[in-house]
């Protein structure tokens, strides 16, 4: 009988909190790639993008640490780790508490700052980055599938599989395709994009018997060959779904930088901030209540 081998993380000091999450949703085997300081990195950059803010992230930052050095709570620290994100993004947006008029915005201000893009026309700039953002991190997970499938010699998840090379090939070329249209470069001709997406495709559909003919297996197909391609046809178009819900999945992040700021000036009209006589008791019940309803959202790993 099989017996798993155990498993136990090995990190620098600053990622262990993280382990959290990978042991929420399962160790990996011993032979595969830990993702935890993709997962801290990762989460903590989004967490910060979506929830720029000097003060709230100082807020976090501070409140993080003496938790998690009075009572030793991972959760703590992980909150400290974000909040410096989302301090960083807060001098990025130009948001303190809210005030928009304390420091100058570094880059943007997520609310109202457009970009206009071929076809598409005017769109929300962090809407555009959070996609961009995504899609890179999309491929950065093949490669992370890729790598496991050649250490566990599993020539299908290696190769053949969604997120294997095919996949890496295709998911890339489109990509590619995407950034150079968008940016108002000429795609690649129509051999190359037939190619380029073609085989890739193909070689997805086909990965059951080119696996078995890689191995030298010499298995019959247990179906017919009209329902093979059959079966092959819905497969290929639920990997096309999915590689577009993934990435569009992405928007969220902007969604959330963008209601966030939204939802501060709100606090800030509430409070009389425009006629100048401020109330700084709904200041700070305004981000008390912002913090709890944003920061207790689906978070980044959701």
């Amino acid at each position: 009988m099989y017996k798993r081998q155990p498993v136990k993380l090995r990190n620098p000091k600053l990622f262990k909190p993280y382990e959290m999450y990978i042991r929420m949703y399962g160790l990996p085997n011993y032979n595969e790639f830990d993702p935890t300081i993709f997962v801290a990195l990762t989460y903590s950059f989004i967490f910060g993008w979506m929830f720029g803010d000097v003060g709230q992230g100082l807020v976090l930052v501070i409140g993080g640490f003496l938790l998690y050095h009075f009572k030793k709570m991972n959760l703590a620290a992980i909150i400290s780790m974000a909040g410096v994100f989302s301090t960083f993004f807060g001098f990025m947006f130009g948001s303190v508490f809210g005030f928009e008029d304390i420091i100058e915005a570094k880059w943007i201000r997520p609310i109202n700052h457009m970009t206009t893009l071929p076809f598409i026309g005017k769109l929300n700039t962090v809407f555009i980055v959070s996609i961009a953002f995504g899609m890179g991190i999309i491929l950065i997970s093949m490669i992370f599938h890729i790598i496991n499938g050649i250490r566990a010699k599993d020539t299908e998840a290696t190769w053949f599989d969604a997120n294997g090379v095919a996949g890496l090939i295709f998911y890339g070329a489109a990509v590619t395709c995407i950034v150079l249209f968008m940016t108002g470069h000429s795609l690649p001709g129509g051999i190359v994009l037939a190619v380029m997406f073609g085989v890739p495709l193909l070689l997805i559909a086909l990965k059951e018997p080119l696996t078995n003919k890689i191995k030298k297996k010499t298995e019959k197909m247990e179906q017919s060959k009209a329902m093979f391609v059959t079966q092959a046809f819905f497969e290929l178009f639920e990997t096309l779904l999915s590689y577009f819900s993934n990435t569009l999945s992405f928007i969220r992040i902007g969604a959330f930088a963008v209601s966030h700021a939204s939802i501060m000036e709100v606090v800030l009209m509430l409070a009389g901030a425009e006629s100048g006589h401020i109330n700084w008791v709904v200041i700070v019940l305004g981000n008390l209540f912002v913090c709890c309803l944003l920061y207790t959202s689906p978070s980044p790993r959701d």
